[in-house]
């Protein structure tokens, strides 16, 4: 069998052009909420609408400038979650603490602090739930067949 090159084409492949306007996904619930904001604030609309024609790079600046202040808000929650994580993280195993910082490989330093507290929130829930199932296995706290028939 002989291998083929990407560029030897067979007689009758077809290559579509691309589409030369880029097409994006619409959310129907987005869209409406969208007009409903852009109703209500009408000045707004036409605020972005003169920055993006007339000041293209100020645009993008300005939205970029709504990322970093949510990243800001949400950096106020992880520095006041932050410590309890690094504590929680000091005292397990060290498989969970291998586990965790496996995550974390490759995060941008950036958002490090805000994976950790992810990682260790996840890592608690785990072991909540663990708990939780084995807690609930036990024969105090299993259901009776009477209470699990008249429940359903």
């Amino acid at each position: 069998m002989a291998i083929r090159s990407k560029n030897d084409l067979k007689p009758d492949t077809t290559t579509a052009e691309p589409s030369s306007e880029r097409t994006f996904r619409s959310n129907p619930e987005i869209e409406k909420k969208i007009d409903i904001h852009i109703a209500a604030n009408a000045g707004d609309f036409e605020f972005y609408s003169r920055l993006v024609k007339e000041s293209p790079d100020r645009a993008i600046r300005t939205l970029i400038h709504k990322d970093q202040q949510k990243y800001e808000q949400d950096m106020k929650l992880v520095s006041k979650q932050l410590p309890g994580a690094k504590e929680f993280y000091q005292k397990q195993a060290p498989e969970v603490q291998q586990r965790i910082d496996r995550n974390l490989t490759g995060v941008n330093p950036y958002f490090h602090d805000k994976a950790f507290v992810g990682e260790v929130l996840r890592e608690m829930d785990r072991q909540n739930r663990r708990t939780l199932a084995a807690g609930l296995t036990a024969p105090a706290l299993s259901p009776t067949p009477a209470a699990a028939m008249s429940a359903g």
